[in-house]
């Protein structure tokens, strides 16, 4: 798509969606900014924008901050907001920091977009996690919502404020609930969040896998570049004003088979079976997969990397570039 002469902010934008976001938007002629609180041990990284680092602004700031927000978010066209405290066992263990970042921030932004750019096209990175255990398979947008921990819960309210802030002031905001993202560019310090990346990671540095149970909790995996053309398609598509989107691959998927994909692209990798920590056990939620029908219908948006390629890419680019992102 073309965005020539469009002027993007990125939150979140050198972490894992974000920076992929920025290298799609410039790829297509956008003028891009990347908004970061550069906060640890979240997924932030120089790394990520390398490549694109002389075509993009950055602002190291925080969501919570009003005053850097107002100047940012000024003059744009199209905001990501990809900023979030994203680690399910972290909020679990500091739910008020996890409310802080998730809910304040998000607020703090569509306020900021209602008094000084209310014209500005937002796309709001929500999560597959608001809708916790999951009912019916396929999972589409009419789903009940129950999250399974903290994390789930704020964003699921941060996403309501993002439909009430179309309802009620008639700002152009999009909600897309993505499901599990792996890919290039995800942090790999900690298994806290982006799993799969931590588990090629592991493999490549002849670390064992530990897979909790029988692997058998399924996901639904999506590359992270068809995460970014979704975010690039309900920016730029009336059709996504005041909407909810489910975004994921449309594909069930065992944790399991992910482990021995990672052993095949990855030889001599161990795998362990351990049983579930309780903290871990006490948020699984099973087995889940997202309906595409409405995204497909929508925003005629079909991912394009299988899971074995968008493997086989994620194990590459670490091959190559562990040591910036350890």
């Amino acid at each position: 798509m073309d965005l020539s002469g469009k002027a993007v902010l990125i939150t979140g934008g050198l972490g894992f969606i974000g920076s992929t976001i920025a290298h799609a938007a410039v790829s297509s002629g956008a003028k891009v900014t990347v908004y970061d609180a550069c906060l640890d041990p979240y997924g932030w990284n120089p790394a990520n924008i390398a490549e694109i680092r002389s075509k993009v602004e950055v602002i190291k700031a925080d969501v919570r901050d009003r005053k850097r927000l107002d100047a940012a978010v000024r003059g744009k066209d199209i905001i990501f907001d990809c900023a979030a405290q994203v680690s399910h066992t972290l909020s679990m263990s500091d739910p008020f920091l996890d409310l802080d970042i998730n809910c304040r921030g998000a607020l703090n932004l569509l306020e900021t977009v209602r008094k000084v750019n209310d014209k500005a096209r937002i796309v709001y990175a929500s999560t597959r996690g608001v809708i916790g255990t999951a009912r019916k398979s396929p999972v589409d947008e009419s789903h009940p919502t129950d999250p399974a921990d903290i994390q789930g819960i704020n964003k699921l309210a941060a996403e309501k404020y993002f439909l009430l802030y179309n309802k009620a002031y008639g700002l152009a905001t999009t909600s897309m609930r993505i499901s599990n993202a792996y890919g290039p560019r995800a942090q790999v310090r900690t298994g806290d969040y982006a799993i799969v990346n931590w588990f090629v990671k592991r493999a490549l540095s002849g670390e064992p896998l530990a897979v909790f149970g029988d692997g058998s909790q399924t996901r639904d995996y999506i590359y992270v570049d068809d995460i970014a053309e979704a975010m690039l398609l309900a920016a730029t598509s009336d059709k996504a004003r005041g909407e909810v989107f489910m975004l994921g691959s449309g594909v069930e998927t065992r944790f399991i088979d992910v482990v021995r994909l990672i052993e095949k692209l990855v030889p001599g990798t161990k795998v362990e079976l351990k049983p579930w920590p309780p903290e871990r056990k006490a948020i699984e939620i099973g087995r889940i997969v997202l309906s595409t029908e409405k995204i497909r219908k929508r925003l005629s948006f079909t991912p394009k990397v299988g899971l074995e390629e968008g493997m086989r890419r994620t194990v590459g680019f670490y091959r190559q570039r562990l040591k910036e992102y350890i």
